[in-house]
């Protein structure tokens, strides 16, 4: 048997190092869900419900002036009968209205009547009246409908009621000052102070002391003396 002694250093080194058994390399189990390297910080959760806004809905826009209907006279008629004459519609407006004053029928380019009929009345009134009166009336037992439509035009409108003149308009300027003036009086005499009212900041006046015989006596001494 051969002794320690006989060997060398390195020979010894290296079978200490292969006596010793390899130590076994466990992994770690990460658990599930949760990443090994967090580089932010997880932000808590806030209690706080959402906030639900609600836009209010855009104020309507301002209707347009209304036109005025007192200067139109024309009324054009929509679905009368193709086979109408134009003396039939002007007879029956007359009688059912009233102041017709011109009819105009539209034909095709066959010269065939449209269905469409222009009546020109004498005044506003009678053309409201057609419109309010006839327009969707049914025709033939309803198989068809009267459409009646008011033509406004604003160039038809009198120059009398576009023009004013201008004695009304100072007349206009004379009654708005004098409101401003009534309502600055009236302003003026509010703020008079009543009578027997105490006026603030008014110093009272002071109480004279009542004089001795002996001061009146004094000062009459020094009248006469």
């Amino acid at each position: 048997m051969s002794t320690a002694l006989d060997k060398s250093l390195d020979d010894i080194i290296s079978s200490q190092k292969k006596a010793r058994p390899a130590k076994k390399v466990v992994a770690k189990k990460s658990k599930p869900g949760i990443s090994k390297n967090i580089s932010k910080k997880a932000t808590p959760k806030s209690n706080k419900k959402p906030v639900v806004s609600f836009k209010k809905p855009a104020a309507p826009a301002p209707a347009a002036n209304t036109l005025d209907a007192s200067y139109a006279t024309k009324v054009v008629v929509h679905g009368l009968p193709k086979d109408i004459k134009l003396d039939a519609i002007k007879d029956f407006f007359q009688s059912q209205v009233g102041g017709v004053q011109n009819i105009a029928l539209t034909y095709n380019e066959r010269g065939q009547f449209k269905g469409i009929a222009t009546i020109i009345f004498k005044a506003a009134k009678s053309a409201s009246l057609a419109v309010s009166k006839y327009n969707g009336a049914p025709i033939d037992g309803g198989s068809s409908k009267l459409k009646l439509e008011l033509i406004i035009d604003p160039t038809k409108k009198p120059l009398t009621s576009r023009i004013a003149p201008i004695v009304q308009q100072v007349a206009k300027a004379k009654a708005v000052q004098a409101k401003k003036q009534h309502a600055n009086q009236k302003g003026a005499k509010a703020k008079k102070p009543v009578a027997g009212a105490k006026v603030a900041g008014a110093k009272k006046p002071v109480k004279q002391a009542k004089k001795t015989v002996e001061q009146l006596d004094q000062e009459m001494a020094d009248y006469f003396g």
